[in-house]
């Protein structure tokens, strides 16, 4: 049931952003160039936003990452460079009290800020020709580095004694996804593309051990090494992301 959960929050997530863009219906001629079939320029500055999901590994008990995501860069073609920032909340699931009694349910345990830059580049397109008129369909793979920073405001065991000492880690960033990318007409001041990422990202970092607040009681506190995960010690945390975004090419 704690799976099923995540993943029905992971659909909300991106179901929120993948929404926003329609892809069927006849061409509106006002609103596109004049060859709906003419090759595709996909170059200039772009802006990116959309929503996130992530499973935090690494810790003693599963964390998820729920939040947003902004990015700007520039397309050259088929690569796109990219600065990318994210802003989410940390959570687990848990047991806690309403007005109807106690229930058990995904409460959030902190947050976190991710600061990176990512290169993707197009392995696969698909022109007009196939997908429809001023349309582009493709498979990217892309990589990057970024830093992550971890807030914890609450324990993350079932006790309530141990709260994880805030965190920095330094991410090697691997992925892959689709993109539906469509041709506007060009006025001055507004974007010429718009597109929906729809990705999986793999996030690695060394394993290092994090200090712990443990409080024996209101006012007894001592700072310790925190457990290991389940299964000891591994030589890489990893953290798996799944995003969904709108992006504009101006």
């Amino acid at each position: 049931m704690r799976n099923f959960r995540r993943f029905q929050l992971m659909a909300m997530c991106l179901g929120f952003t993948g929404g926003g863009v329609a892809w069927a219906g006849p061409a509106q001629p006002d609103l596109y160039v004049e060859d709906p079939y003419a090759p595709h320029d996909t170059s200039g500055a772009e802006a990116r936003l959309g929503t996130m999901v992530g499973f935090l590994f690494g810790m003693p008990q599963p964390i998820t990452e729920l939040g947003v995501v902004a990015a700007a860069g520039q397309r050259f073609g088929r690569f796109a460079l990219e600065v990318e920032a994210s802003y989410f909340d940390l959570e687990m699931a848990g047991h806690y009290m309403t007005p109807l009694g106690p229930t058990s349910g995904d409460v959030g345990v902190g947050r976190g800020e991710r600061v990176g830059v990512l290169g993707r580049l197009d392995v696969l397109r698909l022109d007009s020709s196939v997908v429809g008129q001023n349309s582009l369909f493709a498979v990217y793979v892309e990589g990057g580095a970024a830093t992550e920073w971890e807030q914890f405001t609450a324990p993350i065991d079932a006790s309530g004694t141990f709260r994880p000492d805030d965190s920095k880690r330094i991410e090697g960033q691997v992925g892959f996804g689709i993109v539906l990318d469509h041709r506007l007409q060009e006025p001055i001041g507004f974007p010429h593309r718009i597109a929906w990422f729809l990705g999986w990202r793999l996030a690695m970092s060394p394993h290092q051990a994090m200090a712990e607040t443990v409080c024996r009681t209101e006012t007894i506190c001592e700072r310790t090494t925190m457990p290991e995960p389940e299964g000891g010690p591994s030589a890489v945390d990893q953290s798996m992301l799944f995003q969904s975004s709108l992006a504009f090419t101006f």
